[in-house]
C-alpha cells in the first residue's frame, strides 16, 4: 500500500515536474514571441509613429498660416473705404478751352517753319532788306494763256493781292496798292504798305506760273516810297485845280 502509494506520488510528481516543464517551455516560446514583436514595434513603428507627427505639426503651421492670411484679408475687407470728400463732388473737371491767340500763333509758327525764308543782298540803294521764300504759287480760275491785267477788279488783280499777302503778310483788305508795274515776260514789280503803317513799303516780284497762278519770288523793304510822294503831289495839284476852276467860276459870275 505504501508502495503503490510510493508509486503514485513519484508518478504524479514527474508528471506535475513535466506539465510544469512544458508550461515553462511554452511561457518562454510566447514570452520570446512577445519580446521579438515588441522589439520589432519599436524599431519599425517608431519611424512610423514619427512621420505623422511631423505631418501634424506641418499641417499646424499650414493652418495657422492659412489662418493669419484670412485674418489679413479679413482686416483689409473691414477697412472703411474714404468717401470723396464734398469740396471734390462739387468742383466738376476743369475742360480746357484751348484759347484763339495760341491757335494763332502756333499756325503762324508752324507757317514760319514751313516757308524758308533766305535774305538777299539787293543793289538797289532804296532797298533796306530783301529776302527770297519758297513760296508756292497762288492758284488760279484764270485760263491759259494768260494776259496781265492792272484793272484793280479784275481777277488777274485780285489774284496778284493774295500772293502779295502770302509773301508779306498783310492781308488783301489793308493792302494799299501804290504801284503794279510789269517787271519783265509774265512778272509783275507791286509796292505796297499796310494800311495800318503806311511808313513800310515793300516791293514784290510775282512771276506767272502756267495753270498755277501767281508766285512770289522776291520781296524788298523800301527805304522811301516814290510813289507816295507822286501821289501826293497829284492830289496838290488837282486841289489847285479845282481852286483854279471855282476862282474862273466866280469872275465869271461878276462879270455878268
Amino acid at each position: 500500500m505504501a508502495d503503490e502509494f510510493g508509486n503514485i506520488t513519484r508518478r504524479d510528481r514527474f508528471e506535475k515536474k513535466r506539465t510544469n516543464t512544458k508550461a515553462i517551455t511554452w511561457l518562454s516560446i510566447v514570452g520570446g514571441v512577445l519580446i521579438i514583436v515588441i522589439i520589432s514595434l519599436i524599431v519599425f513603428g517608431g519611424n512610423d509613429q514619427d512621420t505623422p507627427v511631423a505631418t501634424d505639426d506641418q499641417d499646424n503651421e499650414e493652418t495657422e498660416e492659412i489662418q493669419g492670411q484670412d485674418q489679413k484679408n479679413q482686416e483689409e475687407t473691414d477697412q472703411p473705404v474714404e468717401a470723396p470728400a464734398e469740396e471734390d463732388l462739387d468742383q466738376p473737371d476743369e475742360i480746357e478751352i484751348p484759347d484763339e491767340n495760341d491757335e494763332e500763333e502756333e499756325q503762324e509758327s508752324r507757317t514760319e517753319e514751313e516757308e524758308e525764308i533766305n535774305e538777299v543782298e539787293s543793289d538797289d540803294d532804296n532797298v533796306s532788306y530783301a529776302f527770297e521764300g519758297n513760296w508756292d504759287p497762288i492758284g488760279t480760275e484764270q485760263d491759259d494763256p494768260h494776259t496781265t491785267s492792272f484793272e484793280k477788279e479784275s481777277q488777274d488783280w485780285k489774284e496778284r493781292m493774295q500772293a502779295i499777302e502770302i509773301a508779306t503778310g498783310i492781308p488783301v483788305e489793308e493792302q494799299i496798292s501804290w504801284y503794279h508795274g510789269n517787271g519783265g515776260d509774265q512778272t509783275v514789280e507791286a509796292t505796297v504798305s499796310p494800311s495800318t503803317n503806311q511808313d513800310v513799303t515793300v516791293k514784290v516780284t510775282l512771276v506767272w506760273i502756267e495753270n498755277e497762278g501767281w508766285q512770289p519770288t522776291l520781296v524788298e523793304e523800301l527805304i522811301e516810297n516814290e510813289y507816295k510822294s507822286n501821289t501826293s503831289s497829284d492830289s496838290s495839284d488837282d486841289t489847285e485845280n479845282e481852286q483854279s476852276s471855282s476862282d474862273d467860276q466866280s469872275a465869271n459870275q461878276q462879270e455878268e
